[in-house]
C-alpha cells in the first residue's frame, strides 16, 4: 500500500526540469513583460487624484432612539444613502455646469457627465463619520477644484433641502395668530396625531358629541341634561386645545435645535496633489515581471505537453512500447580525447556506468543466444548510435569478452575517427579481395588500448552500398565472425533515410534501437520501428542518447555530481 503511494507522489524534479528545459523561453517572456511594463509606464497619461475630507452626522444625531433594535440598521441606511447622493447624477450635473467642464478635452461632452461620474471616487472611513471624496484627472489643479467644489455644493444643498423640508411648519409654529390653515397643519403634525393622550380625549369628545345630538333631538337647549353634555365637551376641547399647545411648542423647540447648524461639513478641503496615482510604476514593473514569469511558465509546459519527442523512459515505454535499456549520458571530452575516454577512466563516471548498465540489460535480453551478433541503430542520424556503438564494445571487451565492432554504414562511416584507425582497411574491402577468410582478417584492427577489442570500419566508400550488403559475402563474413569473436555489434546507419539495416537484419535478426533525448520524434521513431518489425528484426530494446545531466534526472538513482564528469555514489 505505502508502495502505491509513493507511486502516486508528485514528481516535483520532474517539473523543474522541464523549467530548467525551457528557461531562455521563461526568461523571453520575463523580459517581453518588463519591456511592456516600461512602454506602459512611458507612454500612460500621469493622472492625479484630490481628495477633501468630511463628516456627515445623522440628523437626529443626541436625540435617544425610542426604538434601540433598529437603530444600527436605519444608520447603514442613512450614510448609505448620504454616499449615493455625493455620486447623484443632479449633483454632478449642477457642478458640471458651474465650472463649465465641458470645455476641458477630459469632460468634453457627449460623454462629459459620465467621465466625471467614473472620475468620483467616495471612500468611508472605517468606524467613522468621516468620508474620504475624491476625483482623479490628467490636471492636478483641475482635479482639486471638482472635488472641492462637489463638496461645497453637497453641503450648501443638505442645508437647502432641510429648510425647504420644514419652512412651512415654521412659519405656522411662529405665527400668533394662526389662520384655519395654519392651525390645522399643526394639528395635522405626527407628534399631534399620534400623541395617546389626544386620541383618547378627542374618543371623548366624539362621544360628548353624539350625546348632545342625542339629547337636543329631545329636549330644548335650557335642558339640564344638555347644558351638563356642553359644559363637559367645552372641558374636553379645551383639554385638547392645551395638550396641542404643548406638543406644538415642544416641536418648536425641537427644530430650532435641529435647524441651529448643519449636519454635514467639509473637514479638510482637497489641496493640490504633488506626484501622479498613475502610472504606478514599480507595481506596473512587478506585475510585468509577474505576468511574464507566469505565461512563460504556462507556455514552457504548453510546448512539452505538444512536444512529441522522446525524453525519458516513460516516453519510450508508453508511446514507443520498446522496453528502456537506459541512457548514454552527453558528456563533454577534453581535447584529444577519445570517444570512449571515459569508459577507461578510474573512478564511478557517470557515462561508464551507465554503459555497464546496458551491458548488463543487453545480457538479460540475450539470455538464450548470450552471443548472437546484435545492430545498432536509430530512425536518423545524429541520434547517439556510433557512441553507444563505441563505448558498449569497450565495456564489452572489458569484461572479458573477444569483441568484434563493425561499421555497418558504408555511406556515412565514423568508426575510424572514433577510434583513430586507419580508414583504408575496412568492410568494402571484403567484396574486393581474394581469399575470403584472411581478407576478413586482414580487414580488422585491434584498439591499442582496450584488449579484446578489434574493429572493422567501413573501409573506402563505395558507389553502391546496398548492392554490396545485398551479396552471399555478407553472410559469409556474418559466419566467420560469429565463430571467431565473443560478441559481435554492427553499427547501422539510421533506419529512415536507407534500407542498409534491413539488409543487415536478413542475417543478424537482433537490433537495439537508439533514440536522443528531447529531438528523436515519436511519429518518426515509430517508422523505423514499423520497419524493423515488418523486416523481422527482433528489437531487443531502446537506448536514450546525448542524454543531458544537468538539474536533477540522476538524483533519482544516487548520482551527485562532484567535480566535472565525474560522479560517486552518496
Amino acid at each position: 500500500m505505502q508502495e502505491e503511494l509513493n507511486n502516486e507522489e508528485i514528481n516535483f524534479s520532474y517539473y523543474i526540469e522541464i523549467l530548467l528545459k525551457h528557461c531562455w523561453v521563461i526568461i523571453c517572456f520575463i523580459a517581453l513583460g518588463a519591456f511592456c511594463a516600461v512602454m506602459l509606464n512611458t507612454f500612460m497619461r500621469p493622472a492625479y487624484k484630490a481628495t477633501a475630507l468630511m463628516m456627515i452626522n445623522q440628523e437626529n444625531a443626541g436625540k435617544i432612539d425610542t426604538n434601540p433594535y433598529t437603530s444600527f440598521t436605519a444608520e447603514e441606511d442613512y450614510y448609505r444613502t448620504q454616499y449615493q447622493l455625493l455620486e447623484s447624477r443632479n449633483l454632478l450635473q449642477k457642478v458640471y455646469n458651474q465650472m463649465n467642464l465641458g470645455q476641458y478635452e477630459e469632460f468634453e461632452n457627449p460623454s462629459g457627465l459620465k467621465k466625471l461620474t467614473k472620475a468620483i471616487d467616495v471612500s468611508p472611513i472605517a468606524r467613522s463619520r468621516l468620508v474620504n471624496l475624491s476625483v482623479t484627472s490628467y490636471d492636478p489643479a483641475l482635479a482639486t477644484e471638482i472635488v472641492n467644489n462637489i463638496a461645497q455644493t453637497f453641503v450648501a444643498e443638505n442645508i437647502s433641502n432641510r429648510i425647504s423640508m420644514g419652512q412651512d411648519v415654521i412659519k405656522a409654529l411662529e405665527s400668533t395668530q394662526r389662520s384655519k390653515g395654519e392651525q390645522e397643519l399643526l394639528n395635522s403634525m405626527p407628534q399631534v396625531v399620534n400623541s395617546d393622550f389626544i386620541k383618547s380625549l378627542k374618543l371623548q369628545e366624539t362621544e360628548l358629541l353624539n350625546k348632545q345630538a342625542e339629547l337636543s333631538s329631545k329636549y330644548t337647549a335650557v335642558h339640564p341634561e344638555v347644558i351638563s353634555v356642553k359644559r363637559q365637551l367645552s372641558a374636553v376641547q379645551n383639554k385638547i386645545a392645551l395638550e396641542t399647545q404643548r406638543l406644538v411648542q415642544s416641536i418648536k423647540i425641537e427644530l430650532s435645535g435641529q435647524f441651529s447648524g448643519n449636519n454635514i461639513r467639509i473637514v479638510d478641503n482637497a489641496v493640490v496633489p504633488e506626484k501622479p496615482i498613475r502610472p504606478r510604476k514599480l507595481l506596473n514593473l512587478a506585475i510585468g515581471l509577474c505576468v511574464g514569469a507566469l505565461f512563460g511558465v504556462l507556455f514552457a509546459f504548453i510546448m512539452e505537453f505538444f512536444d512529441q519527442t522522446v525524453k525519458n523512459s516513460e516516453d519510450l515505454e508508453n508511446k514507443l512500447k520498446l522496453p528502456f535499456l537506459g541512457f548514454v549520458p552527453k558528456e563533454k571530452l577534453k581535447k584529444n580525447e577519445a570517444e570512449y575516454a571515459f569508459m577507461l577512466k578510474k573512478g564511478n563516471f557517470l557515462l561508464a556506468e551507465n554503459v555497464r548498465n546496458i551491458r548488463t540489460m543487453l545480457a538479460f535480453a540475450k539470455a538464450q543466444e548470450p552471443n548472437a551478433p546484435i545492430l545498432i541503430t536509430s530512425a536518423l542520424q545524429g541520434e547517439g548510435k556510433s557512441n553507444l556503438s563505441t563505448n558498449l564494445a569497450v565495456a564489452l571487451a572489458q569484461a572479458g569478452s573477444k569483441v568484434l565492432i563493425v561499421d555497418g554504414d558504408l555511406r556515412r562511416s565514423r568508426l575510424h575517427r572514433a577510434f583513430r584507425l586507419s580508414p583504408e582497411l575496412g568492410l568494402s574491402n571484403i567484396w574486393t579481395s581474394e581469399g575470403e577468410k584472411a581478407a576478413y582478417a586482414a580487414n580488422i584492427q585491434p584498439v591499442k588500448d582496450v584488449p579484446n577489442l578489434f574493429v572493422m570500419t567501413a573501409g573506402q566508400r563505395p558507389p553502391n552500398p546496398a548492392e554490396l550488403l545485398n551479396t552471399p559475402k555478407l553472410a559469409d563474413f556474418i559466419d566467420w565472425a560469429k565463430k571467431n569473436y565473443d560478441q559481435v555489434i554492427i553499427d547501422c546507419p539510421a533506419i529512415v533515410p536507407v534500407s542498409d539495416t534491413l539488409l543487415w537484419g536478413k542475417y543478424i535478426p537482433l537490433a537495439v534501437f537508439v533514440v536522443r533525448c528531447g529531438q528523436t520524434n515519436v511519429r518518426i521513431a515509430q517508422i523505423g520501428i514499423d520497419k524493423l518489425n515488418k523486416a523481422g528484426i527482433k528489437i531487443l530494446g531502446a537506448v536514450i542518447g546525448h542524454y543531458k545531466t544537468e538539474g536533477l534526472a540522476y538524483g533519482k538513482y544516487g548520482y551527485y555530481k562532484k567535480s566535472y564528469g565525474y560522479y560517486e555514489d552518496k
